[in-house]
């Protein structure tokens, strides 16, 4: 067998081995130098599966990204048994994403397991895990663009009156489902009907104004969730869409997702006419062009409406 030594930046001896005869042994020889003639040499502390998965779940702002992240690298694990990061190949990323469509799983949600598989093994290379992604050069699936579901007025009143809890209610007024679930009552002023959310997408906290309903609705929650240190913090963030799904069966309308609810926000402002810079900051999307699809869906059908007026005093 063979051996690469070499001294790092505070003298101690390294060593490394390497598979193969002389020959690989000193290309990895002459690759390590070039490495350290360049400063570009990263020492990597091999760690198992189990403690970086563990390590880099727990470094996650939010709740429900945190879940998320935990999912997709369990679900990673039991499809390719990796020893560790540093074993990780993209022949492996392959094969994962070969067992999420066996399994029935859309485009969109293959794409969003792989989304936190590569943040995970980013931060792994910040932390010293390994020293290249593994999944540099991936080619992603193109995802249909789908027009977002927002539920009409009829389809709101019946929900509302599906939801078992006050809870339940509350909770469908617009903002992200982790954003929701990490409320705390230290943050919520009913007197100034505003919120300060925390743990966004964007990593910034927002103030959330709130209008009369939503301060009505906190008001009677108060009492009942003031020991849990928030308003939905009681929540379950698992079986969430299950209970959903039940919800929206008794309420007798056409499917949709707790997400949903938030299109259906973003999407009533924009055909109120609310200028499309205040819906972004209202829904704290990082990029303009997140909020534009709503207004593209509203445009359409205000053209329609527009020509049909014509027809009409023509």
């Amino acid at each position: 067998s063979y051996h690469v030594r070499w001294l790092d930046v505070s003298g101690r001896w390294r060593s490394k081995a390497v598979e193969g005869d002389r020959k690989c042994a000193d290309r990895e020889a002459a690759r390590l130098e070039n490495e350290l003639i360049q400063g570009t040499h990263r020492d990597v502390r091999r760690v198992s599966w189990a403690e970086f998965a563990t390590d880099h779940v727990e470094k996650i702002p939010g709740k429900v990204n945190g879940e998320e992240a935990e999912r997709t690298l369990r679900m990673f694990a039991e499809a390719c048994s990796p020893y560790g990061p540093h074993t990780v190949t993209f022949a492996m990323v392959e094969r994962f994403v070969q067992h999420l469509r066996k399994a029935g799983n859309s485009t969109a949600t293959v794409n969003k397991r792989l989304r936190y598989l590569r943040a995970a093994f980013n931060k792994a290379i910040k932390r010293g895990r390994i020293t290249r992604n593994p999944m540099d050069g991936w080619e992603w699936q193109r995802e249909e663009d789908k027009i977002p579901r927002a539920l009409t007025d009829s389809e709101k009143t019946a929900l509302l009156k599906a939801c078992p809890t006050d809870q339940w209610k509350a909770f469908a007024y617009g903002c992200r489902r982790g954003e929701l679930l990490s409320l705390e009552w230290g943050r919520i002023d009913l007197n100034s009907a505003q919120a300060v959310i925390t743990g966004t997408k964007a990593h910034r906290d927002r103030v959330q104004p709130l209008n009369a309903d939503a301060v009505s609705m906190l008001r009677k929650l108060q009492p009942q969730t003031l020991r849990d240190g928030g308003p939905f913090r009681s929540f379950n963030g698992h079986n969430m869409p299950d209970v959903f799904k039940r919800i929206v069966k008794k309420a007798g309308v056409e499917p949709c997702t707790i997400h949903d609810l938030r299109r259906t926000f973003c999407t009533d402002l924009a055909r109120l006419g609310v200028n499309q810079l205040v819906v972004q900051r209202l829904a704290g999307h990082a990029a303009s062009s997140t909020t534009a699809r709503y207004y593209q869906r509203v445009d359409d059908s205000m053209k329609r409406d527009a020509i049909e007026k014509l027809a009409c005093t023509g």
